[in-house]
C-alpha cells in the first residue's frame, strides 16, 4: 500500500496530539499535586482514596477524644493533688491539736484554719473544666459543692471512645472523691466534724483515722486517674502511627510523585521536539513530489 503525503501528515498530527495530551496531563498532575482530576480517570483509585479518607476521619476523631481525655486527666490529677495537700495540712493540724500541751483557745484557733481549708476543698470540688465542672461527671452544669454541702451530682464518669468498640471511662467524679463515706460521713462532713470538735476545745485525736481514710481514698482516686491517663497516652501514640500510615497510603493513592512526573514530562518534551524536527524534514514538499 502506497503511503500518501496526507496519510503521513495525519499520522504525524496524531503523534503530536498524543504528546500534547500526555504533557497536559503531566502538567496538571504537577500543578494540582494529584494523579487524577475526575473520578472517571481512575475509578478504583478514587474508591480506595475515599476509603482511606473515611478511615483518616475516624482516626482524627479518636485522636481528639484521646487528647480530651488526657487533658481531663491532667486537670483531675492536679485537682486531686491539691485536695491531698490540703488533707495533709489538716492532719498536721489535727496531730498538733491532739497534743496535751494545746489548750482550748489554741484548738479554737486551729478550727479557724480547718474551716478555711474546708472552703479550699469546696473550691477545688467546683473546679471549672471546659464548659462545666471537672468533678460533675457528665452532668457538667451542676456545681458539686454549694452552700457548704456536697450536692448529688451524676455518678456517670466521663468516657472517651478511642477506637472501634474501645473506650476509657474516667470513673472519678464528685461522689467518688468527696462523697466517699468514712464512719457514715463524706469528706466535707468529716472536716465539719473536726472543726466542731476543735471549736468546742476538745481533743480531735479520735478523728485521725477518719482523716487518714479520706486521704487514702484521694490517693486511690488519683491512681485511677493516672491509670486512665496512661491508657489514653498509649492510645494517642498508636493513633498517631495509624494517622501517619493512613495519610501515607492516601498520598500513594492520590498524590503525584513530583520527581517521576517531571522526569516523564521531560521525556515527553524531548519526544515532541524530536517528532517536530523529524516531521519538519519529512513534510517539506518540492515540485518533484507532486510530479511523481
Amino acid at each position: 500500500m502506497r503511503i500518501t503525503h496526507q496519510m503521513a501528515a495525519q499520522h504525524f498530527m496524531q503523534n503530536i496530539q498524543r504528546n500534547n495530551t500526555a504533557m497536559e496531563k503531566l502538567q496538571g498532575q504537577i500543578s494540582s499535586g494529584k494523579k487524577f482530576e475526575k473520578i472517571s480517570d481512575q475509578p478504583s483509585a478514587t474508591l480506595q482514596g475515599l476509603t482511606y479518607r473515611t478511615s483518616l476521619s475516624q482516626v482524627e476523631q479518636y485522636q481528639k477524644n484521646a487528647q480530651d481525655g488526657i487533658d481531663w486527666s491532667t486537670a483531675m490529677d492536679g485537682a486531686l493533688g491539691n485536695v491531698t495537700d490540703v488533707m495533709h495540712r489538716v492532719r498536721e493540724l489535727t496531730v498538733e491539736a491532739s497534743s496535751d500541751t494545746i489548750n482550748e483557745n489554741d484548738r479554737k484557733n486551729i478550727a479557724v484554719e480547718i474551716r478555711s481549708l474546708m472552703q479550699q476543698v469546696g473550691n477545688i470540688a467546683n473546679t471549672a473544666y471546659g464548659s462545666g465542672y471537672l468533678f460533675s461527671g457528665t452532668d457538667l452544669n451542676t456545681p458539686p459543692y454549694q452552700n457548704g454541702v456536697l450536692q448529688q451530682t451524676n455518678q456517670i464518669g466521663k468516657e472517651w471512645t478511642i477506637g472501634q468498640g474501645i473506650s476509657v471511662n474516667g470513673k472519678v467524679h464528685a461522689s467518688a472523691v468527696f462523697g466517699f463515706s468514712v464512719d457514715g460521713k463524706n469528706l466535707f462532713e468529716t472536716l465539719e466534724g473536726l472543726a466542731q470538735t476543735l471549736e468546742k476545745g476538745e481533743n480531735p485525736g479520735s478523728l485521725l483515722n477518719s482523716i487518714d481514710s479520706q486521704t487514702d481514698n484521694l490517693i486511690t482516686q488519683r491512681t485511677v486517674v493516672g491509670t486512665n491517663q496512661n491508657l489514653l497516652e498509649l492510645a494517642a501514640n498508636k493513633l498517631d502511627q495509624a494517622q501517619f500510615l493512613t495519610k501515607k497510603m492516601l498520598s500513594d493513592t492520590e498524590d503525584t510523585n513530583i520527581a517521576e512526573a517531571f522526569t516523564e514530562l521531560t521525556l515527553q518534551e524531548t519526544a515532541l521536539k524530536a517528532a517536530l524536527s523529524a516531521g519538519g524534514r519529512t513534510m517539506q514538499l518540492i515540485l518533484t513530489d507532486f510530479l511523481r
